[in-house]
């Protein structure tokens, strides 16, 4: 018996340590691994000491004790990528995570192949891009999407839940917002193993369901708390205020014409020339352009939209049902047809073997009420992204990938048990649809996803290639002329044809000091962006850029520069935008003009 239940485990770690391999070599030898934007570049850049000169923990995204630890790391050993490895190491961390309860839920070798064959399909099938191309919001997500996968999987009786908590302790950590917006199948996923027990209302299973509760919001609040601690200061106090009146804004409110809603503007002393600045996000020139400013007009904007019950959005309810309901019907894509074939598979495989029992309706009783639930959860989750129109593949994924953890953790919980299958059964008696054929069925059909999306991220790997060459040389030429500091044009620092510019997590992680700038953006205005520039001497960007042998201007070679012209002209300083150089790429393509601005 010993030898057999060694071999069983040595066999089950030879399975693991083969798809842990391949999870981890695939996207590696075959792509590599991309920051999806400049905002992950940037958070990557505070806290590795690349923005300031010395690592921060001060990063505003990510909580103040996660930034910490990374910013630590960084002082530590600045030559490796910590906050790449970090959220490469999170991510993969999580699919072993599942195929570990995969590999533990089936006993057999063969089903415990077929099921991390389904698993790596399913991944690479479907969230190919996410690994390879990695943003912290979707990080966040899969540390949710584990957690919900493991607790409801997890065995009644031994089921230990610690690292659960823990990856949602840490998905809130990594992005708050995520983290919230998915706990909803959190909470139904609790509710599902609480309803789940043969008595539900004993002192033993309130105490074990209390104290899940209690234990996760301790853990958030404690380091919400940290994280609030450390911003404390009144620097920070202020930057943040200005930080949420920005997101508002851009985010979620919108920007109000300037000519239709001029008698406004002009009630709150903003000019045409600043009303520019905060059109092409170059807000960062202008110090008048603070907080006060953009909470009045957040309040402005938020009379003029929607508003349902005291929730203010762009779209009404009647515009994103119509709009969720076209999604469904016209424009689903491959991971939303996985999400609504996961619905079929669950229901058919628990269904099917409960009707060859007799006990058909008993099984629909229990299943469809669950289904209609999650639906509904789903459903309210996707209308408020339409309401507020953020309907981003950083938003989108991760409440996809939630909702996945939750069917296909309900039909391993339930497949067997609604045909009447436990372990004391002999093997003649059970069901003839196997567990092996169940995942044979799901490997085809994930397949089909696999070469699409294969192609898909092909592509847009090529497109940051080309995008790469022009953002790097740009780094290049700064690098080379460190006596001066350049300020970029922040539209011109965001993609080339539709690729981002952003950087490869592995290369080149020396992380010196940069001695440049965005002229606006999520952290314009903080007191390091403050602390940068007055550690090369300037007061302000305004006066700074004045010095043209010392601080020169980049923008993209199809931006027009009449509107630099134009604010200064309102400053009552008359100045001209010279081009003084070109940033050139390798194959010698111009990438970047390089401007002084000129007093006349």
């Amino acid at each position: 018996m010993t030898d057999s239940r060694t071999g069983r485990k040595a066999g089950r770690v030879c399975v693991l340590t083969v798809f842990t391999i391949l999870l981890v070599a695939f996207p590696a030898i075959v792509f590599d691994f991309y920051y999806d934007l400049n905002d992950d570049t940037l958070i990557k850049d505070i806290v590795s000491g690349a923005y300031t000169g010395a690592p921060s923990g001060y990063c505003v995204q990510l909580l103040y004790p996660l930034a910490w630890l990374i910013a630590l790391l960084y002082k530590v050993v600045p030559s490796v990528a910590w906050y790449g490895l970090f959220l490469c190491v999170c991510q993969f961390g999580v699919v072993i995570l599942i195929a570990m309860r995969l590999t533990a839920i089936f006993k057999t070798t063969k089903g415990r192949i077929m099921a991390l064959l389904a698993a790596f399909f399913l991944f690479y099938g479907l969230f190919l891009r996410e690994f390879v191309i990695v943003q912290y919001s979707v990080t966040s997500g899969m540390c949710m999407m584990c957690a919900i996968f493991l607790f409801i999987t997890s065995d009644d009786k031994k089921g230990n839940n610690a690292i659960p908590l823990v990856l949602v302790a840490l998905a809130f950590m990594i992005r708050t917002e995520v983290c919230l917006m998915l706990m909803p199948f959190v909470l139904y996923a609790g509710m599902f193993k609480w309803a789940s027990e043969e008595k539900i209302f004993t002192v033993e299973n309130v105490r074990k369901y209390l104290l899940l509760i209690g234990f996760a919001l301790l853990g958030m609040f404690a380091v919400f708390s940290l994280d609030l601690l450390a911003y404390h200061g009144n620097e920070w106090s202020n930057f943040r205020d200005f930080f949420d009146a920005r997101t508002k804004l851009y985010d979620f409110y919108g920007i109000p014409d300037y000519e239709q809603n001029i008698d406004f503007y002009e009630s709150v002393g903003l000019s045409r020339e600043s009303y520019t600045l905060l059109e092409n996000y170059n807000f960062a020139l202008d110090d008048s352009i603070d907080t006060w400013l953009l909470e009045s007009i957040a309040e402005y904007q938020k009379d003029r939209l929607n508003n349902t019950f005291g929730f203010v959005s762009k779209k009404s309810v009647s515009e994103a049902l119509w709009l969720y309901k076209d999604r469904l019907m016209h424009n689903a894509s491959a991971a939303d047809l996985a999400v609504v074939a996961a619905y079929g598979i669950y229901l058919l495989f628990c269904l099917a073997p409960a009707a060859k029992k007799g006990q058909f309706w008993k099984a629909f009783g229990k299943t469809m009420p669950k289904i209609a639930f999650l639906l509904l959860i789903r459903s309210v989750l996707w209308l408020y992204l339409y309401m507020v129109d953020r309907l981003l593949d950083r938003v989108t994924m991760p409440l996809i990938m939630g909702e996945l953890a939750c069917i296909i953790g309900f039909w391993l919980r339930d497949m067997h048990r609604f045909a009447g299958v436990h372990e004391d059964m002999p093997e003649k008696e059970k069901p003839k649809v196997t567990a092996v054929t169940v995942y044979l069925f799901v490997v085809f059909l994930l397949t089909a996803a696999f070469g699409k999306n294969f192609m898909r991220v092909s592509s847009e790997y090529e497109a940051r290639e080309r995008a790469d060459n022009r953002w790097y040389a740009l780094m290049d030429y700064c690098r080379e002329n460190e006596e001066r500091y350049y300020v970029i044009d922040v539209y011109s620092s965001t993609s080339y044809e539709g690729a981002a510019y952003s950087e490869k997590i592995f290369r080149d992680a020396d992380n010196a000091y940069k001695n440049f700038d965005y002229c606006g953006g999520w952290f314009a205005k903080s007191p390091l962006s403050r602390q940068k520039l007055a550690d090369r001497g300037f007061r302000d960007l305004q006066s700074a850029l004045l010095k043209q042998t010392k601080v020169c201007f980049v923008a993209a070679p199809n931006r027009d520069m009449d509107w630099m012209e134009t604010y200064y002209a309102k400053r009552g300083v008359n100045i001209a935008c010279e081009r003084v150089d070109e940033i050139r790429t390798d194959s010698g393509e111009t990438a970047f003009f390089v401007y002084g601005l000129k007093k006349q």
